[in-house]
């Protein structure tokens, strides 16, 4: 008794005699209480009656139904594509290039309603001709129109830049000077060996005619001296091998739609 005597003494000098007290009653309480915690029963949870349905009763019937092998072999219907994990996916498929397919656009195909005017004999339309591109002229070209001149003969047609020659290289008729001071009139210079006639302005004079000036509309007929000819003994029926003519078509000048 004096151990226990001397440490209650100790706790009631030192103030802790009240956790003592708490101690010894935590002691005594604890046995009690699991004590009386394993003297209750657990009570059982009652057992759930389960209610057979009867025929004809939709209410009665159960949530959820067993699964058949029916409904094992069908697929959900998911949206998009359903695609199996297990199965190893399709290879890709690669265009196959076309041979000997051409790089640049053939003609443009007519329509079904568009009448080309001609057909194949199967019945089938021919393909329509694409459309010519167009031309473009250089400011001061001009335009004329050659030829034989003679009433069966056909005059071609064609353009004539500055310093070129009429109707070419070959033969030098005439030679293009360009445009008069006012744009009006084309200058040409005439070969010696051509005597010149029609309506064309000769400069410097008609009995000399070195330069002529024609305008749009106007013809000149170009007669070449043959060089075996001779004033004195020979007619001057024999004078000209060949004789031409030149029609001014048209001058390009700046600002017209087929000049750059």
């Amino acid at each position: 008794m004096n151990a226990v005597t001397s440490t209650w003494r100790q706790l009631v000098r030192r103030r802790l005699w009240p956790v003592a007290v708490l101690l010894v009653a935590a002691l005594v309480a604890v046995p009690l209480l699991l004590a009386r915690e394993a003297e209750v029963p657990v009570a059982a949870a009652p057992p759930v009656a389960i209610e057979t349905s009867k025929a004809g009763d939709e209410i009665a019937e159960p949530v959820v139904a067993a699964v058949t092998p029916e409904d094992r072999a069908r697929r959900r219907r998911v949206l998009g594509k359903v695609k199996d994990p297990f199965r190893p996916a399709p290879p890709k498929k690669t265009k196959a290039k076309a041979a000997n397919v051409p790089t640049s656009p053939g003609p443009a195909l007519p329509s079904p309603d568009t009448d080309t005017g001609s057909s194949t004999s199967g019945g089938t339309s021919a393909p329509a001709e694409p459309a010519p591109e167009k031309t473009y002229y250089s400011p001061g070209t001009i335009v004329v129109r050659f030829g034989e001149a003679s009433e069966t003969a056909e005059l071609a047609r064609f353009a004539i830049k500055k310093m070129q020659a009429v109707p070419d290289d070959e033969l030098p008729l005439l030679i293009y000077m360009g445009l008069t001071k006012d744009g009006k009139k084309a200058k040409f210079l005439v070969d010696a060996a051509v005597d010149v006639d029609g309506d064309g302005v000769c400069k410097p004079h008609r009995s000399s005619c070195e330069t002529i000036e024609l305008a749009v509309g106007e013809t000149e007929f170009l007669d070449v001296i043959s060089p075996e000819y001779d004033e004195a003994t020979m007619p001057e029926s024999q004078k000209y091998e060949a004789s031409f003519q030149l029609d001014l078509v048209d001058i390009k000048r700046a600002g017209d739609d087929d000049v750059k």
